[in-house]
C-alpha cells in the first residue's frame, strides 16, 4: 500500500466511523476500487486507533469530569452510573463478535453485502426522524435502555451497517435527545473500538509495525479528520436530523447495485 492510500482510507474511516454511514461499508467499497482485495487487518487496527484517539481528545473533558466524578463523594454516584451504563451496552457486542467473529469477517469480501446493508441503515435513519424532537438526558438513562443501545451496536458489526448511527437512532428511540444520544454513542465506541484493536493486535506481527509510515499516515488521517466529523455531527444534531445521511446511504447504495451489475460481479 503506498502513503497516498493510506492517507485515503485514513480520511475515508475519520469520516465514516462518527457520521452515520458506515466505515466499514466505506473501507470495502474503497479497498475493491483501489483493487485491494486481501484483507488489511493490520492497517484496519491502525486507522481504528486514530478514530479511537480523536473521540478521547474531543471529550476529553467530559472523560475528565466523569473520571474525577468517581474520586468525589458529591459525583460518584453520576460517575458510576454511567461507567455501569456503557459496560452493559457493550456487552452484547462482545458476546456476539467471540462467538461469531469468522463468520462476520466473511462478510468483508462482499460489496453486494455492504451495499446492501447501507440500504437497510438509509431507510433506517430517514425513519428516525419521527425521534428528532427528545429531550431525555444520559442521566436519565436504564439499564435496559443501554442493553437495548448496546443490542443495536451487535447489528454494526456488518459491513454497511453504522455504529453510530444505530445507537444514535435507538438512544433517540428510548428517549434521549439526538446530540445525548450521540455523546452516549461515541463514549461506548470507546470500549469498542478498544476491545476490538487489542484482539486483532495479537494476531499480528509487531515488528517495526509502530514505525511503519504507512501504518501511521493513515492513523493520524482518520484521527485528524474523525476530530472534524464529530464536531459536524453533533452541530447537526442540534439543528437538524438524521435524514440527509439516510438519503446518501439509499443512493450509494443503488449507485453501488449499478456499478456491481455493470461490471459483472
Amino acid at each position: 500500500m503506498e502513503i497516498w492510500e493510506a492517507i485515503l482510507l485514513g480520511i475515508v474511516q475519520g469520516i465514516t466511523e462518527f457520521l452515520p454511514v458506515s466505515s466499514d461499508g466505506h473501507l470495502v467499497i474503497v479497498q475493491n476500487l483501489l483493487g485491494m482485495t486481501e484483507p488489511m487487518l493490520t492497517f484496519d487496527i491502525f486507522i481504528h486507533l486514530g478514530t479511537l484517539a480523536a473521540v478521547f481528545i474531543y471529550f476529553r473533558k467530559l472523560l475528565l469530569h466523569y473520571i474525577t466524578g468517581l474520586f468525589d463523594v458529591s459525583r460518584r454516584a453520576e460517575s458510576l452510573k454511567l461507567v455501569a451504563m456503557v459496560v452493559v451496552a457493550t456487552i452484547p457486542a462482545v458476546i456476539v463478535g467471540l462467538l461469531l467473529k469468522h463468520k462476520i469477517e466473511e462478510t468483508f469480501g462482499s460489496a453486494w453485502i455492504a451495499a446492501s446493508m447501507w440500504l437497510i441503515m438509509g431507510v433506517l435513519l430517514v425513519w428516525s426522524a419521527r425521534f428528532s424532537g427528545r429531550t431525555g438526558r444520559m442521566a436519565k438513562l436504564t439499564a435496559m435502555d443501554s442493553l437495548l443501545i448496546g443490542t443495536a451496536q451487535v447489528f454494526a458489526l456488518l459491513p454497511g451497517i453504522s455504529r453510530s448511527g444505530t445507537t444514535i437512532i435507538t438512544g433517540m428511540a428510548r428517549g434521549l435527545a439526538p446530540v445525548e444520544a450521540a455523546r452516549f454513542s461515541f463514549l461506548m465506541a470507546i470500549p469498542a473500538i478498544a476491545g476490538a484493536a487489542v484482539l486483532q493486535l495479537k494476531d499480528v506481527d509487531q515488528r517495526g509495525l509502530w514505525t511503519d509510515p504507512v501504518m501511521l499516515s493513515g492513523g493520524a488521517a482518520a484521527f485528524l479528520v474523525g476530530l472534524g466529523a464529530i464536531a459536524f455531527l453533533l452541530k447537526l444534531l442540534n439543528t437538524g436530523n438524521l435524514k440527509p445521511f439516510g438519503y446518501y446511504c439509499i443512493t450509494a447504495a443503488l449507485v453501488i447495485f449499478g456499478v456491481l451489475t455493470v461490471n459483472g460481479q
